[in-house]
């Protein structure tokens, strides 16, 4: 849903892939890591789609540049990192999470975070060190997987 933005596209999407599922269901015993394979499936399915739809659209307007499927898998590693973020961020303790969005989303200094929420500079400075390291261990795990 994240990546085609459309429920109804979405459901047709998790029902062929269960309907390739159900058809391989024959070699599913041998599949040690059964979540990483749906989601490989599912991956190369969304892969698949997008250079269908980039191929459609350079045919309809003749567009000069059609991106290939690495620069497809670019922005898709790009989106699930963003949303693996935006889940860590969620995720914090709430003091944190609000001095990390004030720092980083709203671009305001640390003593004027420190004054607007009565705290020390050194006590924003330690909670915004805590998110990026909080957010970088989301980022090392999702990078095992890539």
């Amino acid at each position: 849903m994240a990546f085609l933005k459309d429920e109804e596209q979405a459901e047709d999407f998790a029902q062929d892939i269960f309907v390739k599922l159900w058809e391989k269901r024959s070699f599913l015993p041998e599949i040690k890591n059964k979540n990483a394979y749906l989601y490989r499936m599912a991956k190369n399915a969304l892969y698949k789609y997008f250079e269908v739809s980039c191929r459609k659209e350079f045919t309809s307007q003749q567009l000069p540049d059609l991106p290939n499927l690495e620069t497809l898998e670019d922005v898709l590693l790009a989106k699930e990192q963003e949303d693996l973020i935006n889940l860590a961020i969620e995720k914090m303790p709430p003091q944190r999470k609000t001095i990390f969005l004030l720092s980083r989303r709203e671009g305001i200094s640390n003593e004027e975070i420190a004054s607007r929420l009565h705290l020390s500079k050194r006590t924003v400075e330690t909670h915004i060190s805590a998110a990026l390291s909080d957010i970088r261990k989301v980022l090392n795990v999702f990078s095992l997987f890539f």
